[in-house]
């Protein structure tokens, strides 16, 4: 019994660190434990929420006619999600938005609930969001258990939960063939030996999105958009939206990482802004 106790101890702490420190990052205060921050609570409803709540006047006020229409992918299984086309009737460009692969990471599948009310002048735009459903709900990073849906590509029919949902995602994107994927997420982790992959974006080839990339970078390092400059890594990790899509279908992604410590509203804002010249530059808004 008493290995018992001491064992459920240490795995408590795991699962509920001590939050007894704080860091100073990018000139903000935020409690941290050694390994990550901790995340403050937050009313922020993202389905209600208009694009002039996170900013008036900044995000979307163009209003283009375009038609929507929903499908569901991974239909009848678990994770089971919906897609939302919005087309225009001029032609022009595809984008294809996955936000929250991981479920705890909020600010990025609520940008993409927000992206919902978007329209755009040209071309078509696919949001997937939240990606990874089961995991929003219960605010976890997994789709189910420990499975990684964003270790999962390019997935399996006959797989786990995990590999099933990547599938689904994936071949949806296939099907699609967008000229451009977006992949939207945030960190928490911040700590020596391990990469800040907070207000960072992450690619997997450069050559695909050169002018992109870069033009993307500098307007945040000019603060033209978010709060504060973004740094760069890549490439994605094996299994990811970002290294499988690249790797496999060609087709340039770039991942949007903000960072947990700051409020959401910073966070959502960031991810907004990335979006949105990421569209701006393809001419869709």
């Amino acid at each position: 019994m008493k290995h018992f106790l001491v064992f459920l101890f240490f795995s408590l702490l795991i699962l509920f660190p001590l939050f007894s420190e704080t860091v100073t990052i990018l000139g903000v205060e935020m409690e941290w434990d050694g390994y990550r921050v901790k995340e403050s609570d937050t009313d922020l409803d993202p389905y209600t929420t208009t694009f002039d709540d996170i900013e008036e006047g900044r995000f979307f006020q163009n209003i283009y006619p375009v038609e929507r229409e929903w499908y569901t992918i991974n239909e009848g299984e678990y994770g089971e999600t919906e897609v939302l086309h919005i087309s225009s009737p001029n032609p022009g460009p595809t984008i294809y938005i996955v936000a929250g692969v991981h479920g705890d990471e909020r600010a990025a599948w609520y940008a993409g609930i927000i992206m919902l009310n978007a329209t755009i002048k040209c071309g078509d735009l696919y949001i997937l969001a939240p990606a990874n459903k089961p995991g929003a709900e219960r605010r976890n990073r997994y789709i189910y258990s420990s499975q990684d849906l964003n270790r999962s590509f390019p997935g399996s029919i006959d797989g786990t939960k995990a590999e099933r949902m990547a599938y689904a995602i994936f071949q949806d994107i296939k099907r699609i063939e967008p000229d451009f994927v977006l992949d939207l997420h945030e960190a928490i982790v911040y700590t020596e030996g391990r990469d800040f992959l907070g207000s960072t974006y992450i690619f997997s080839n450069l050559d695909l999105m050169a002018d992109l990339f870069f033009n993307l970078l500098w307007a945040t390092e000019d603060g033209d958009i978010c709060h504060n400059a973004f740094s760069y890594t890549g490439p994605g990790p094996k299994g990811s939206v970002n290294r499988t899509v690249t790797d496999e279908l060609g087709i340039p992604v770039i991942t949007v990482e903000t960072f947990r410590g700051f409020d959401i509203e910073r966070r959502v804002y960031d991810q907004l802004d990335s979006v949105q010249f990421v569209l701006d530059f393809y001419g869709m808004v």
